[in-house]
Parts: structure tokens; sequence; C-alpha cells
């Protein structure tokens, strides 16, 4: 099992953005000293908090990276699909051929509203971009015909290193599923979902990659998992109650029992043999407290008592 985090790039407007940068890449620096699998980002626009837009933020971290494979996450519809193709295949050189991407529709009407893509096609639109991307890296002279988008003879270079490059899909209701499964090389799932949950989920998922005869084809399984570490389980407790107290991301009293990680190594390394028995093979965890000197508290345990167990 490969364990990576995902850093919150999400801050008060009040933050000064150079000293939180500067705390990402102390953060970055710690994880790779560890041997953390991945450093992924996540995606978010026009909004009143600061928030680190992925591609740039990630070009800088990957200077930092050491062996860890970037994993940034894109909302499709939001993307010209030439453009962001051109970015990414340029992010695969730039890492040496360790880039993965994961793909995600999104829900965020003030962002469609302001790019004027249409809330009503970003279905339509997350196809389209995720197939003009797979072409594009492929071959040159590539030609496309949809809804959207339609062009002729069309190159872009440098090519990733990375062929095919990796495309996961994070995605929650079934017809988004199906589409994971149909498509990408691997499913991503939700932090929010308890470990009963994923079990039933997986049967549909599954059973999706047999309809389509991928089974076989597929062998990655990613679940991402938030939480908070500390060397006792008390003190990690102690420290996380103004998660319960204020609520954690939308997560219910059964999401914040089940989901959220919360404890020692001992804990996190509890839930990640039950996450292992299901099949998963990549772990992106998440900082449910965030600020630099609790990630970076969060990270050594995960670098010096959990990693240590599941490698090799």
């Amino acid at each position: 099992m490969q364990i990576g985090m995902s850093l919150t790039t999400s801050y008060g407007i009040e933050r000064d953005p150079k000293t939180l940068m500067n705390g990402l890449t102390e953060q970055v620096k710690a994880m790779a000293e560890f041997g953390f699998a991945s450093l992924s980002l996540g995606d978010h626009h026009v909004t009143r908090n600061n928030y680190f837009q992925v591609l740039p933020t990630m070009s800088h971290l990957s200077a930092y990276k050491g062996d860890m494979r970037l994993i940034p996450l894109f909302l499709l519809p939001f993307y010209n699909p030439i453009l962001l193709a051109e970015q990414l295949a340029m992010l695969d050189v730039i890492s040496g051929g360790k880039t993965t991407v994961i793909n995600g529709l999104g829900h965020q009407p003030e962002a469609h509203d302001a790019f004027e893509t249409p809330q009503r096609l970003r279905v339509s639109r997350f196809t389209e971009t995720f197939e003009i991307m797979r072409l594009l890296w492929e071959r040159d002279e590539a030609s496309y015909s949809g809804r959207h988008y339609n062009f002729t003879d069309v190159s872009i270079n440098p090519k990733p290193i990375s062929q095919p490059l990796p495309m996961w899909i994070g995605a929650n209701a079934d017809p988004a599923v199906r589409r994971a499964a149909r498509i990408a090389d691997a499913w991503v799932i939700s932090p929010g979902w308890t470990p009963d949950y994923i079990e039933e989920r997986l049967r549909f998922y599954r059973g999706a990659l047999e309809e389509f005869g991928r089974s076989d084809e597929v062998s990655e399984l990613v679940v991402r998992r938030d939480l908070h570490l500390s060397q006792t389980r008390e003190a990690a407790m102690n420290e996380a109650e103004v998660l319960y107290e204020r609520g954690y991301r939308g997560f219910g009293e059964r999401e914040m029992q089940k989901s959220l990680i919360v404890g020692d190594a001992a804990t996190c390394i509890e839930a990640l043999k039950r996450l292992g028995d299901m099949g998963a093979t990549h772990i992106l965890f998440r900082c449910a407290l965030d600020e630099p000197e609790q990630a970076m508290q969060t990270i050594h345990v995960l670098g010096e008592h959990v990693i240590p167990r599941f490698r090799g």
C-alpha cells in the first residue's frame, strides 16, 4: 500500500500567502524525507479566501518532492482541454514521468457562472476534456469532433514521459462511478465515506468494471482519508476536540466517528489494514487540523511510525 498526502491549500484571506507557501514547502520537504509515495493538491476557483491554484503551486513544490509522485486534481469542466493537456504533459516532464491526474466533475455554481461554463453541461465537458487530453498525449496531428470542442490536425509537444499518463477519477454518484469504471485508471473514493459504505460501493464499482470488461485492466484503488495524529490517542483527541465541536467538512456524526482518523500511529495502522483488506492500493491523507505545526505533527507520526509498517 502506498501512502501519500493531499495538502490543504485553502486559507483565510487575512493570512500572508508567502508565509503559507513557505509552510507548504517545509511540509513537502519533510514528506520527501520520510518517504511518502505522493503529493496531491486540490482545485477550487473564484474564492474569497486564499486558495493556491493547483498547477503553479504543484510546479513550485515539485522542486522539493524527492521521489514522490505528483497527483494534482483538476475540475475538468473549467479547463480548455488542449491547454490543460499541454500543461500536464509539461508537469510530467518536470516530475521525471511521475505525474498522475485526479479528474473531478466538481460542483461550484459561482465558478460555472464566472467561467461561462453552464453547470448543466459539466458532464459532457468533463468527458470531452478527458478524451481530448488522452488523445493529444498519445499522437500528433490529432482530430476531434464533439459537442464542445472540434479541431483538426492538432499536436502538442513535449508529450508526457509517462505513456500512458495515469488518469484517475474522483466520483460519488452512480453515473460518475460507472464513468470511472469505464474510462479511468483508478477510482478515487471520498474521504467522508465510512468503511462499511465503501465496501457497499465497491460492489457496485467492481460490477461496473466487470460489465465494461476492465476487471483485469484496473489494479489501482485510491481512498482519501482525513486525519489528525499525535504520539498518543488521548493527545490527538484533545487536540482535535475543536473538530467535533464546530463540525468538519460536512461530516455527519457517523462519518466523524468512522471515517475521520484521530489518534496515534496504532489507530492509523488499524484503519489502513481494513482499507487494505478492501483492496485499497493508495491512500491519500489530508490533515484535518491544517495549521502548519499541526500538519507537520501528523506528517511526522505518519513518516516515523506508519509508513515503515507498509513499506515494501
